[in-house]
């Protein structure tokens, strides 16, 4: 049985040391929130503070949605620019550029005070149980899975290296899950080539113990590491074309699959047709994480033939798993 396992932004809301942070993980629904409502370092101020007065000046209904505040307010400012003409007012974006990088590093700031260097368990009892044949697909930019890989003997004991991502060939001594960042990592860099493969921040396992790791981008622009939720995602361009398409192999042979807080969004339709291409034409174990009840419906709408089960929590599911994953190799005693 090979299991993909898939994350999304719920994933990292529900990690076991949630009640621990001042600021939990953000969602979609109550990002400007979390910006407006916590003490943001210095550094981090003058983006916090810009990307709140953007979204004031939206429609009120905007604040319950990043998404939609964000590919509204790029949109608009990447027109300007290519129609040659200028903001209406001074509290407006100068160009696309400018919206990009403030809400990198707001996002950046968030996610900071939200894991700092913690350990999440749940994602380490999910993980001891992945192999070599098996294959985790995040849509987070954080290192919420490199830290859990750490604290498990079985992984952290190969020397960490770009392959982990899929960048380069994976050692033989590495009998883990293949992982990719559909939306990129702040533990990565921009290819110095446009065909190039994403560089990567930590040199070792033990960097990750020292510091946070989400990089604050000081210079403008729009090409980062990280995904932002543009309308029309370029996942076939650049380095992303990699990630993506050796994302489609490895669930094409997938029987099982666990997603945990990865609502499918309407508006990332291209996610959707992967899941579709690579998932299609055959009976699947369907497993879904989600406290919503029509996320859980939407993924049983898309594969109306697959054997479903669902959670609302993820210790519901890791006290009373499925029978399937149950007898999925478990190396708990080496690890312990």
């Amino acid at each position: 049985m090979n299991v993909a396992l898939v994350l999304g932004a719920g994933a990292s809301r529900g990690v076991s040391y949630a009640r621990e942070r001042e600021v939990p993980s953000p969602l979609d629904r109550d990002f400007f929130d979390l910006l407006q409502r916590f003490d943001a370092d210095p550094k981090d101020q003058v983006w916090v503070d810009q990307t709140l007065r953007w979204v004031q000046q939206l429609p009120d209904e905007y604040w319950r949605s990043m998404e939609r505040s964000f590919y509204t307010l790029h949109l608009k400012a990447y027109l300007l620019r290519k129609l040659n003409k200028a903001p209406q007012n001074k509290w407006e974006a100068k160009d696309d550029a400018e919206v990009v990088s403030t809400f990198v590093n707001a996002i950046g700031a968030l996610l900071r005070s939200a894991h700092g260097t913690s350990t999440c368990d749940h994602h380490r009892d999910l993980l001891k149980k992945l192999f070599h044949n098996d294959v985790v697909l995040s849509f987070n930019y954080d290192l919420v899975i490199e830290r859990a890989l750490k604290a498990l003997p079985r992984f952290s004991s190969v020397p960490f290296g770009d392959w982990l991502y899929g960048f380069s060939k994976r050692p033989k001594q590495w009998l883990g899950p293949a992982i990719y960042k559909l939306h990129g990592s702040f533990n990565w860099t921009m290819p110095e080539e446009q065909d190039g493969c994403f560089g990567v921040r930590t040199r070792g396992w033990p960097a990750l113990e020292s510091a946070p790791g989400f990089t604050r981008f000081k210079k403008l622009g729009t090409s980062y590491p990280i995904f932002l939720p543009f309308w029309d995602k370029q996942i076939e361009a650049g380095p992303w074309r990699q990630v993506w398409l050796q994302a489609l192999d490895k669930l094409t042979v997938c029987d099982s699959v666990i997603v945990w807080g990865y609502s499918l969004p309407p508006t990332d339709v291209k996610a959707q047709l992967i899941f579709q291409h690579a998932l299609r034409d055959r009976v699947i174990n369907l497993c879904v994480i989600d406290p919503s009840s029509s996320v859980r419906d939407r993924w049983r709408a898309m594969f109306p033939d697959a054997r479903f089960w669902e959670f609302d929590a993820v210790d519901r599911f890791l006290s009373s798993p499925p029978r399937w994953w149950r007898d999925h190799p478990d190396n708990e005693a080496e690890e312990e």
